[in-house]
């Protein structure tokens, strides 16, 4: 029993693995741009702003795939849906790679603006999906990991490709296919969640599945059971979302994702390279070669993030990472001219968003949400959170030359600082409670803070189900 106990385990590590392929091309494409700034700007002639269109244009692209992917993804498979998503990062790759016109690259990055969009949040929703309660956190930061590790790998491209030709860009874009093939193959091989299943096939199907990914059969028919009650209630529509108390947990991942993009790390990641040379790093590889060191830290401490998330909980990291960023941020703000302290001080903030917001966000959002509507409510706190990447990343060229460094970055700190509140007083403990559970709280009228409370027995019938007086610590 035992042995089949960890070969499940480990078949649960290789499906979320593959799945947060997904993560790894939405850090890589969305960061990979920032490196072919210099190149393409002289190739295209671009002004700031043109440069600005074709960073932004892919989250335009995120912010219009979204939200119908929401509603497909609760009643098509996610399993599809990541399918789809790989052969378009396939598409989108190559049109970008061979554009020799401005109308051509727009296209290629709106297109895979539109993936990464999507990839964003059905691959911490699929992980969440097939993962037990134990070491969900950790599965889904998988992602997280899979996310900062292909933004690492797209700044040490660029850095390795810069100097080989003046259009080296080109290949730099077209490597994007790699890791997206591999997605595509790799989804053809795993299961369906069993949430999905039981939504749309009904037990038996999903009985299959939690066979296969778990190995325990009193495990697999406690959690077939929880999975069937939740699967019997009667919601489901978007109009469910903006009625009580759905519309508690939506504003809550609302507030995460605001508070993630507006802490000012994609105006780090986007635009690394200017800030660097502004603070006096030259050439630009120079530059690049400081920002691909602050993607590095953000991998590596969303491994620390993966290892503490299911033993500290999600409060302790928030928390705590958040008021780290607050204060690396005001204190940035005050080391304008120091080049060196401002690549430590950045550190430091890269090191608290990372182990809060950054990747937390995702976490939190794929456990929060209902069943039935856990797509839809995804996709709607994922759209908020690429609009407000979209304004940081439209805006911030224009902010950084007209207000300065000073101005942003204690801006940046205030977003820090209102996160770390916002976590105190509404933020749940959700590690080690069932998504069953945080739903049967919901619905039990709970406040948001305590929706980790954990149901301690569920029978089967007529009989309740109890939950626990005391919350996850």
């Amino acid at each position: 029993m035992e042995l089949l106990a960890r070969q499940s385990s480990s078949y649960v590590v290789l499906v979320a693995s593959i799945a947060a392929l997904g993560g790894f091309l939405f850090g890589f494409d969305s960061s990979v741009i920032a490196n072919a700034k210099d190149q393409m700007s002289a190739q295209f002639a671009l002004s700031d702003f043109q440069w600005a269109q074709i960073v932004s244009v892919s989250l335009l692209g995120s912010m219009v795939g979204i939200p119908l992917s929401g509603i497909v993804s609760d009643r098509v498979s996610r399993k599809t849906l990541l399918q789809l998503v790989a052969v378009g990062f396939i598409l989108g790759s190559l049109l970008s790679a061979l554009a020799n016109d401005l109308p051509v690259l727009y296209a290629g990055r709106f297109l895979i603006g539109v993936c990464i969009g999507i990839a964003s949040y059905v691959s911490p929703l699929f992980i969440a999906e097939i993962a037990p309660r134990k070491t969900r956190g950790s599965l889904i930061l998988l992602n997280g990991i899979a996310i900062t590790f292909g933004q690492a790998v797209s700044f040490l491209i660029g850095y390795w490709l810069h100097d080989v030709s003046l259009s080296s860009w080109r290949l730099l874009l077209f490597t994007g296919t790699i890791p997206a093939a591999f997605l595509l193959v790799g989804m053809c091989l795993v299961p369906h969640s069993p949430r999905f299943l039981m939504m749309r096939y009904g037990s038996e199907k999903a009985r299959e599945v939690l066979n296969k990914i778990r190995g325990n059969q009193r495990e697999v028919q406690t959690e077939l059971t929880e999975i069937e009650q939740i699967a019997s209630h009667g919601y489901g529509s978007i109009q469910s979302l903006l009625k009580p108390p759905f519309c508690y947990v939506l504003l809550l991942g609302l507030s995460l994702g605001i508070f993630q993009q507006f802490s000012g790390i994609n105006a780090i990641m986007y635009y690394g390279p200017v800030i660097f040379e502004a603070a006096g790093f030259h050439p630009i590889k120079s530059a690049i070669l400081a920002t691909s060191w602050l993607g590095f830290l953000n991998f590596i401490f969303t491994i620390v993030t993966l290892l503490f998330a299911d033993k500290v909980g999600r409060r302790f990291c928030m928390l705590s990472g958040s008021v780290v960023a607050a204060f690396s941020m005001f204190a940035i703000s005050l080391a304008v001219n120091e080049k060196w302290l401002i690549v430590v001080l950045l550190s430091t903030f890269i090191i608290g968003y990372c182990v809060s917001v950054g990747s937390l966000f995702w976490v939190v959002i794929a456990e929060i949400y209902p069943l039935k509507i856990r797509g839809l409510a995804m996709s709607i706190a994922t759209v908020l959170q690429w609009a407000a990447n979209f304004v940081v990343s439209i805006s911030f060229l224009s902010l950084f030359h007209a207000f300065g460094e000073l101005k942003l970055f204690w801006l940046f700190g205030f977003i820090c600082l209102l996160a770390a509140i916002t976590t105190y007083y509404f933020l749940p403990e959700t590690a080690r409670a069932s998504l069953e559970s945080i739903e049967e709280n919901l619905l039990a009228g709970k406040k948001l803070r305590e929706l980790g409370q954990v149901i301690t027995s569920v029978k089967l019938g007529d009989l309740a189900v109890k939950t626990s007086n005391e919350t996850v610590l």
